[in-house]
């Protein structure tokens, strides 16, 4: 029986995310023939995020876009999932219930991989994870591997916890062809306006680079692994180029280059810093 307290439903935005008939692949239109079932998957995910009120204002629709792949004769396109940018990624972090955040403590870095890939392993038994970040010469194209395979088991970690990875959705870190077309445009929603519209262009926000290595802070092993491979009066000129003064203001990422600095260098341990530099070692 209805009541004056009844509650009505508020009508939720659905989004096409940047749907089309055809895609530009390699400078040539083909149709769009298939939407797999994982593709619609991932969709109703993502609008169900975009809805809800844990991320409604923390998301945006630019933050998803279409996985496009070619049937074996490329005369034909498929979408087969989203992507969601690393931006995304830290977005969903922040509202994460403090228990399933990303913890910086539980991340180590293995330079010797197999097949010579740099690896960042993320081990979490509170929260009964284990996660791998990994780059190799076959799978990174750009000057950043470090950045990179750190971004990689971040965006792992945080989609699994959150429960978004298990929907098709791929962070835009996972692959060079991942990321986002210039050609396409941004996710809109599908329910067109009803009054006329109107002759303006939109701007795309740029997106804001990540400092490389992202923002997490440097760890308790890495600063006494510094602590040892240098003195101070070798630390304090390359403090200065960074831009820090103190070890603790350190990123994890530029604490990596800092002792990959020292090793590559084939020089032994140095002496401790002298005592009146203690404080600036802290």
């Amino acid at each position: 029986m209805a009541t004056a307290k009844t509650k009505t439903k508020e009508k939720k935005t659905t989004y096409n995310f940047g749907e089309k008939k055809e895609e530009n692949i390699n400078g040539k239109k083909i149709p769009v023939e298939f939407h797999t079932p994982k593709y619609n998957e991932a969709k109703n995910k993502a609008t169900e995020l975009l809805n809800s009120e844990k991320y409604k204002g923390v998301l945006e629709p630019s933050d998803f876009w279409i996985l496009v792949n070619t049937y074996a004769n490329k005369t034909k396109a498929m979408y087969s999932g989203l992507i969601i940018s690393h931006d995304g990624c830290l977005k969903i972090n922040d509202v994460l219930e403090e228990k399933l955040k990303f913890k910086p403590e539980c991340m180590s870095l293995d330079k010797e991989g197999y097949n010579n890939s740099l690896v960042y392993s993320y081990i979490c038994p509170e929260q009964g994870l284990y996660e791998v970040g990994e780059v190799s010469k076959d799978n990174c194209k750009n000057d950043y591997p470090y950045a990179m395979a750190l971004k990689r088991c971040f965006d792992r970690v945080v989609l699994k916890n959150s429960r978004i990875a298990y929907s098709g959705i791929y962070s835009d870190s996972e692959s060079d062809e991942f990321l986002k077309r210039t050609d396409e445009s941004e996710s809109a929603p599908a329910e067109k306006p009803k009054e006329a519209p109107k002759k303006t262009t939109t701007k795309a926000t740029p997106k804001k680079e990540q400092p490389k290595g992202g923002d997490l802070p440097v760890q308790e092993n890495q600063i006494e692994i510094i602590k040892k491979l240098y003195t101070a009066e070798e630390l304090v000129p390359l403090m200065k180029h960074i831009g820090k003064i103190k070890i603790t203001e350190l990123t994890l990422l530029e604490a990596s280059s800092l002792i990959k600095r020292k090793e590559n260098q084939k020089v032994e341990a140095p002496v401790e810093a002298p005592q009146d530099d203690d404080n600036y070692l802290d």
